[in-house]
């Protein structure tokens, strides 16, 4: 099994990755898309083009395959070669260039390999990159982990809604310690904002509705007592029915923009600088 590393002239993340490699012992071929490896690239890419991912600023490197799987960025490779399909759900693929990293999801993965997680932060740190990280509210003893080796530098805390609607939000049910732990650890990151995505939810009554501007002012309420502040950035965003998979909310109309303003009135009785999202 060979481990392949596809990478650019001058990329940061190439190199890291690298290096990170060849201080683990691991073994590596390396074809350089601006030098000899283009050719080589251009025909992986084309054999494997549904593999990997490419927006309009082009393919994101380091591309790394060992004949199994097919990897891009530095902190998705990092995390495989260190803990296999472990941090799967932690770590994704970042949107955000130069020094700062996202894609990091604290609520998403096992807590039982929050070593594994802690260890590729560390790596990344060292390198000089900043993580920003988001939680939705779980895994809040993973969530003090890393804040308290100051592994994380911004915080987006994507809290979904009250605890008791969660199950209702995103098919899995939270706690509501878990959820206010987390929301109270996120005041002590360096950086930290919270959002809420006003979105549908099936009720009760096998209804569909939007949340309501009473549950918007509950979620801030709730942000309020975990964090002792009303002054935290909070944003409430926008619910696209077209980019939704589930198809009982993917026929919806969206929540006309005049909405928004009643959403916002209510939420600032607890979250004074609450903004929609333009």
């Amino acid at each position: 099994m060979v481990n392949t590393i596809f990478s650019a002239t001058g990329c940061a993340r190439c190199n890291i990755t690298k290096k990170y490699m060849r201080d683990n012992g691991i073994d590596y071929e390396e074809f350089d898309i601006k030098a000899d490896g283009k050719d080589v690239f251009s025909q992986f890419y084309r054999e494997n083009r549904s593999d990997i991912f490419r927006d309009k600023d082009g393919v994101e490197f380091p591309v790394f395959t060992n004949g199994e799987v097919i990897l891009q960025g530095v902190s998705v490779v990092i995390g495989y070669l260190l803990a296999g399909d472990n941090l799967k759900g932690f770590i994704g693929r970042s949107a955000l260039h130069g020094e700062w990293l996202d894609g990091i999801d604290i609520s998403g993965g096992d807590s039982a390999h929050t070593e594994a997680l802690v260890k590729v932060f560390e790596r990344l740190k060292e390198s000089g990159l900043k993580i920003q990280a988001v939680t939705s509210g779980g895994n809040s003893e993973v969530l003090a982990t890393v804040l308290q080796k100051g592994l994380v530098d911004r915080l987006i805390v994507d809290v979904k809604g009250p605890a008791e609607l969660y199950s209702s939000i995103t098919g899995s049910p939270i706690a509501e310690d878990d959820l206010a732990g987390s929301i109270k650890l996120a005041a002590t990151a360096p950086e930290c904002s919270f959002i809420t995505t006003i979105a549908p939810i099936s009720r009760s009554d096998d209804t569909i509705e939007y949340l309501s501007p009473e549950e918007i002012a509950a979620t801030a309420q709730l942000i309020e007592k975990a964090s002792g502040s009303k002054t935290n950035p909070y944003t409430l965003c926008p619910f696209d029915p077209k980019t939704c998979d589930d198809e009982r909310f993917s026929s919806l109309e969206p929540l006309p923009a005049s909405a928004f303003f009643k959403y916002r009135t209510a939420a600032r009785r607890y979250q004074v600088m609450t903004e929609i999202k333009k």
